[in-house]
């Protein structure tokens, strides 16, 4: 077994045909089925339903390439090891970003990481959760900024900070008086959303479960993947939406006056580091995180008490 054929199988695994595979590879289709027959019949397994088309892969093979992937990533970060010794602040990093995180953290320090490491190539990707850990699993990325905890294996998570949750209420809301909301007291009606399936919203349901039952439900559903969006809805249109604290940063003075806390203490939502259990460029990551980090103020480093509210996020 060779590390040349775990790479053909991978490419062939994620291509689903020999000639997509063999195109990416830059070899031969005999040579590809070569080198994967020899290596089935030293494993003695079928690792691909050949039949089918696109080509599949058997419950054997799911197992192999999982563990080959591993192997694969583990061998590729020897090749930063000179640079990890050396401690040398240069090479290429891949981050992956949840929307609702993104968009209020990073640009408070990407310029001034830029400038103290300007041999890092970085690229930086808005993805939901479960593309960042798709990613992680596949080597796409080599480290991702969530919101935990997430049911998942083969991924490691540092926890890093807690943002707590807002209200973003409409100045003409008949509760705008209040410097704090009981949630008792609102409508699941008024309230704004973002889409399904994101664990930002996953968490708004936990929090809207306090809530009164809905009345019938307002003639205009604006389901959208970004607050920012939804803060606007809220401004025109009326209505309630719920923001984490970063995102707070981010509104204009005139409106400060809309944010309002949460009665009886607020949620929170627990950021954390993803990578996967072998770790390329983690002393690229090590120098991300110091920049990241020095915008986060020390309060939130600490959990203020209680649970974070649960992604409800099982990604398999």
């Amino acid at each position: 077994m060779t590390l040349l054929q775990l790479t053909y199988v991978l490419a062939l695994s994620e291509n689903k045909t020999f000639s997509d595979a063999v195109k990416k590879l830059g070899i031969s289709q005999p040579a590809l089925s070569l080198q994967i027959r020899k290596l089935e019949e030293e494993l003695g397994l079928n690792l691909f339903h050949r039949s089918s088309s696109p080509i599949t892969v058997t419950q054997e093979g799911a197992l192999f390439i999982e563990k080959a992937r591993e192997l694969l990533k583990l061998a590729d970060s020897l090749k930063d090891l000179p640079v990890e010794m050396e401690m040398k602040p240069e090479g290429i990093l891949r981050i992956g970003v949840i929307p609702t995180l993104a968009p209020y953290w990073f640009p408070m320090f990407l310029n001034r990481f830029s400038q103290s490491y300007p041999a890092i190539q970085l690229t930086v990707k808005e993805l939901k959760t479960e593309d960042v850990l798709s990613g992680l699993k596949s080597g796409s990325l080599d480290a991702g900024f969530l919101s935990t905890p997430v049911d998942v294996g083969g991924i490691h998570f540092t926890p890093l900070f807690y943002e707590r949750f807002f209200m973003y209420l409409s100045d003409r809301h008949e509760l705008f008086s209040f410097d704090e909301i009981d949630l008792k007291k609102i409508d699941l009606k008024e309230v704004w959303y973002l889409s399904e399936g994101n664990c930002f919203q996953n968490q708004v349901d936990s929090i809207c479960m306090f809530a009164h039952e809905p009345g019938p439900y307002q003639n205009v559903v604006y389901l959208s993947d970004s607050i920012e969006s939804l803060c606007r809805v809220v401004e025109i249109s009326g209505g309630m939406t719920f923001l984490p604290e970063l995102a707070t940063l981010s509104v204009s003075s005139d409106k400060e006056d809309m944010i309002k806390e949460i009665k009886g203490g607020s949620p929170v939502r627990e950021i954390s580091l993803a990578t996967s259990r072998f770790i390329q460029s983690s002393r690229l990551i090590n120098f991300f995180l110091e920049k990241a980090l020095e915008v986060i103020p020390q309060r939130m480093r600490n959990l203020p008490g209680g649970k974070p509210l649960d992604t409800k996020l099982s990604v398999l």
